[in-house]
């Protein structure tokens, strides 16, 4: 009995666990470079050495699966918010246009009252009905 358990003869052993970890990172990162464009992102930065960093935090990476884990974090989200509420107080306000207020004024007694209003409803319902 010279083969691991659980594998079928001929296929070279079960796959350790090791093997699977980075199979499985490989996979999800290739995954992750199909959906996110890291050319858009503005704080993605390749260095000199070959490793990645991010602008905002000033954190390195060593591959693009991480920098993408990393943007998902915590840190690289308050980072964000931080930033967009500083951009937002920092922003020139535009003016505002001038609007015009408009008074309503009120006056003692309309013309019409409501009781005249509901008579003149029933007079035209029995006007109709009554052909």
């Amino acid at each position: 009995m010279d083969r691991e358990w659980g594998s079928k003869p001929g296929s070279g052993g079960a796959a350790s666990a090791q093997n699977e970890a980075i199979d499985r990172r490989e996979r999800l990162r290739r995954l992750a470079l199909e959906t996110i464009d890291l050319a858009k992102d503005p704080y993605f930065m390749r260095n000199h050495l070959g490793s990645y960093e991010c602008k905002l935090c000033l954190t390195l990476h060593n591959n693009e699966g991480n920098y993408l884990a990393h943007t998902q974090g915590k840190r690289h989200q308050t980072n964000l918010a931080k930033r967009a509420a500083r951009e937002a107080k920092d922003a020139p306000a535009l003016p505002q246009p001038n609007k015009r207020k408009v008074n309503i004024r009120k006056t003692g007694k309309s013309s019409i009252s409501f009781p005249r209003v509901l008579f003149f409803i029933y007079f035209l319902l029995n006007l109709v009905c009554s052909r």
